[in-house]
């Protein structure tokens, strides 16, 4: 578990990195060469097998569930 966590942890970390650079004009991309290489970064084989490894043994979701509203028109 300590490998898919040190994955999860650096994919987070390289992402925000890229976030930064993309805000900062020295280093700045494209929004598609930066949506592109988050998709790379959080797609990756080792991020798919510690998600799923992580989050296949019941824990809860750090995102609250909240029932679904309906507007009638």
């Amino acid at each position: 578990m300590k490998d898919h966590l040190i994955a999860l942890t650096e994919a987070v970390r390289l992402a925000r990195l890229e976030l930064n650079c993309y805000r900062d004009p020295r280093c700045a991309g494209t929004p598609e060469w930066t949506l592109k290489r988050l998709e790379s970064l959080l797609a990756d084989a080792k991020v798919n097998e510690a998600m799923a490894v992580l989050t296949s043994d019941g824990s809860p979701s750090i995102v609250p569930d909240h029932p679904r509203q309906t507007t009638k028109h």
